[in-house]
């Protein structure tokens, strides 16, 4: 059984940063109190299901000494006899799960199919990132179906994309697609670079995992990979036990890693093999070790139940090191300590707290209005950052952390935003008025409702504001809040909704986020005008197959229940 697919959770699509790989003797250590180095890198990226949060719930690193050993430990000096059983293992699986990506390397490909087979590869890859196999492969099915080629993605929109990517999660993986096909089309004669040195370079989105992984299995360049599964795998291999992010940490890696490569005949095939292993032998939990190929020469396996050996020689062959040769960078770990020890653990990083109030604000024909007379109003959120691209309620971000919001806020907020998004917005809602006891939801119908028809050609108003709870939403750094209420406008024009500027624009500073100016994405140009629009009314059939994230999605099932029971209500105090 695969595990559970991950939350989308960020923007962010990367545990490991891509490092040089240069063979620097080891300093000492850095101290267990100090949170590990962060690399400076230029892209983050992981891929399958194993990303380094998943082991931050496994036991702590076990208390104990360093066992000594050399540096050497952590090297892989013969690798021809691990990459044959690697390989030997991996012809057995490698159609087990059914992924219509992996195909055999052919010597007789020309440079159009290799470069084809690039394409591929990089669109699985990408859709991998933090995402399971399982739940990638139809929605990498669909997308070649709709963009076979790179130069049909190049001739797509970011609507498109987004919708086609819609549920997957992590949207700025297919802006990236869209900008990265682009550039290849428009600046590479329309294929992506044939070495991982360029295509790291030169495609945006593409750091040094993704460029491995595709020059290795469609160019059968040898080029080593390192995601989530072979950082564990190794550490595990090499019994590397130091801060899993450290520079230090992930040059030994690396370069283990590119040992397992160098000179191989089928290093595409190595590479996915290491993946494949990581990911459905040597797991988080409960490693399979009986059935690894890589088990004779596991050194976290040997040493594991061990503690009366602490002085003796391994089978690798490295005995107790005079002092020069000791590894510095190992921290404590108990002798005997289990597989899962490896990687080194780190303390989670608690994620910020926010709290959005978001406004679902419909126009309604009239009070009384079916399916066909109730629209909703959508922004578009900017090109850059968390969900960029996607549309959402229009919304007040990052207000004050609080308990509730009171109605006065929350109406002085919709003002702002109606102000702000229409050409002529109605007049400010009435505020509350004080009353015996009701609850705060019943405070802002009655205040907020008035007696006029609201029928079309009468002034635009605000019918009424009503709360609809709070909506949680986790992302990997950021724990979200959406404050949602409910504003019905009345009234206005008769011929459909009340108009909106030709382009949304902040009113003043210090507003309310309710649309940003769009940028200039690249190939902004091949999109239609309709996908440009940063503010649109959506009829209320069409909300749900609107490009808008999971988030939104979960405000827009809450709002329509509220409603449902809103009209119920009225129902049954007309009888």
């Amino acid at each position: 059984m695969s595990k559970k697919r991950k939350v989308v959770l960020s923007d962010d699509d990367s545990d490991y940063a891509d490092v040089s790989t240069s063979r620097k003797k080891p300093r000492k250590a850095p101290s267990r109190k100090k949170a590990p180095a962060k690399s400076k890198a230029k892209t983050h990226e992981t891929s399958d299901a194993s990303a380094y949060e998943d082991e931050q719930d496994l036991e702590s690193t076990e208390p104990g000494n360093a066992r000594p050993h050399a540096v050497a430990l952590h090297n892989l000096s013969n690798p021809e006899s691990p990459r044959e059983a690697l390989l030997k293992w991996y012809d057995g699986v490698h159609t087990a799960r059914g992924m219509p990506w992996r195909k055999p390397f052919q010597q007789s490909w020309n440079a159009e199919e290799k470069a084809q087979r690039a394409y591929e590869v990089w669109v699985s890859e990408i859709m991998l990132q933090q995402t399971q196999v399982a739940t990638v492969i139809p929605y990498y099915n669909k997308w070649m179906e709709r963009f076979p080629t790179i130069r049909d993605l190049a001739g797509s929109d970011i609507d498109t994309v987004n919708g086609l990517w819609k549920g997957l999660g992590y949207y700025s993986r297919a802006a990236r697609l869209l900008s990265g096909a682009q550039k290849a089309v428009d600046e590479l004669g329309g294929r992506l670079p044939d070495n991982a040195q360029d295509m790291e370079s030169k495609v945006p989105g593409i750091g040094r995992y993704s460029a491995g992984a595709i020059c290795s299995i469609a160019y059968n360049q040898c080029v080593p990979v390192l995601d989530g599964n072979v950082h564990r795998l190794l550490s595990r291999v090499l019994a590397l036990h130091a801060p899993p992010k450290a520079k230090q940490t992930l040059d030994v890696l690396w370069a283990g890693a590119s040992a397992f490569v160098k000179d191989a005949e089928r290093p595409g095939d190595v590479n996915q093999a290491l993946i494949e292993l990581g990911s459905t032998v040597c797991k988080v939990r409960d490693p399979a070790c009986g059935s690894c190929p890589l088990r004779p020469w596991c050194v976290a396996h040997e040493h594991q139940g061990k503690e009366d050996e602490v002085d003796a020689p391994s089978s690798a062959g490295h005995a107790v090191p005079d002092i020069e040769e000791l590894c510095t960078l190992c921290g404590p770990l108990r002798a005997g300590a289990s597989v899962t020890a490896y990687p080194m653990k780190v303390e989670k990083k608690k994620a910020r707290e926010e709290l959005d109030v978001v406004n679902v604000i419909e126009w309604r024909t009239s009070p009384a209005a079916s399916t066909g007379g109730r629209w909703f109003l959508l922004v578009r959120r900017p090109e850059g950052g968390l969900l960029a691209g996607l549309h959402e309620f229009p919304t007040a971000p990052n207000v004050p952390v609080t308990s509730s919001t009171p109605t006065s806020a929350r109406i002085a907020i919709a003002d702002s935003l109606l102000t702000a998004l229409l050409v002529s917005p109605p007049p400010p809602a009435a505020p509350a008025r004080p009353s015996a006891a009701p609850s705060d939801t019943q405070a802002a119908r009655r205040s907020n409702s008035r007696t006029s028809s609201g029928s079309p050609g009468s002034p635009l108003r605000v019918a009424k504001i009503v709360p609809a709870g709070d909506v949680l939403h986790v992302f990997s750094h950021i724990r979200k809040t959406y404050r949602v209420q409910w504003v019905v406008l009345e009234g206005g024009p008769t011929d459909g909704p009340p108009p909106l500027p030709s382009k949304a624009k902040e009113k003043a500073k210090g507003k309310p986020r309710v649309a940003a100016k769009q940028t200039a994405a690249a190939g902004a140009s091949r999109g239609s005008p309709a996908s440009q629009a940063t503010t649109q009314w959506v009829r209320e059939d069409a909300v749900a197959d609107a490009n808008i994230g999971t988030g939104v999605m979960k405000i827009w099932r809450q709002v329509r229940a509220l409603w449902e029971a809103d009209d119920d209500a009225h129902s049954h105090s007309d009888e």
